[in-house]
């Protein structure tokens, strides 16, 4: 019981943390925003803060893992007959959708100092997200091309690196042009090719 509610005041620490942070981000980037600030708008004494992460950087880490992981909770494969290509499409949309959601606090954390963490994260949620789907679905793949964790880390890097450009340069692309560019760069060279089959998956 002592354990529950310690975790509960923690999870109640954090959410008060990360709200503090994401308003904080629509006043100012990253690199200004101080520790303190971010303790006084969530009323949580820096020593509590410093308990559970080292930095502000390692808090927007968490952070990020956090928002995106939310996007990930519902299950993207619903069909017993999804192709690759609309998986991978869905895969796309999601971290697109993210981005779209957040948009503001992806800026300011991508022009930030330590940028390359933030993206590094994502990569990360995203990759764990593909391999996951990948092993899933490997018993009715034997024709798989590589291993999964070998795709998993391509498509998301090339998925994140796009989605880093999209969001830190002045451009006209929505985030529907950015999944069509995905799709047709993956699939493009590859009709005909057991892509686009279903993946019979055991439900």
């Amino acid at each position: 019981m002592a354990n529950r509610k310690e975790d509960l005041r923690i999870r109640r620490t954090h959410k008060l943390l990360r709200d503090a942070m994401q308003q904080l981000l629509t006043e100012k980037s990253l690199d200004d925003i101080s520790v303190v600030e971010i303790c006084d708008r969530a009323m949580v004494h820096r020593a509590t803060f410093y308990k559970h992460f080292a930095d502000k950087y390692e808090f927007m880490e968490y952070v990020i893992k956090e928002v995106l992981e939310e996007f990930y909770t519902q299950s993207i494969v619903d069909r017993a007959d999804l192709t690759p290509r609309e998986m991978y499409r869905r895969i796309a949309q999601r971290t697109v959708g993210f981005v779209e959601s957040y948009r503001t606090m992806i800026r300011v954390a991508a022009r930030s100092s330590n940028n390359n963490k933030f993206f590094d994260s994502v990569s990360s949620v995203v990759s764990q997200e593909i391999r996951k789907l990948l092993i899933a679905t490997s018993d009715h793949r034997p024709d798989m091309d590589a291993p999964p964790d070998i795709i998993a880390q391509f498509l998301a890097g090339g998925l994140i690196n796009l989605i880093r450009w999209w969001v830190s340069t002045e451009n006209s692309y929505s985030g529907e042009d950015i999944v069509e560019f995905i799709e047709q760069m993956i699939f493009s060279s590859r009709r005909g090719s057991h892509m686009s089959e279903p993946v019979r998956l055991g439900m």
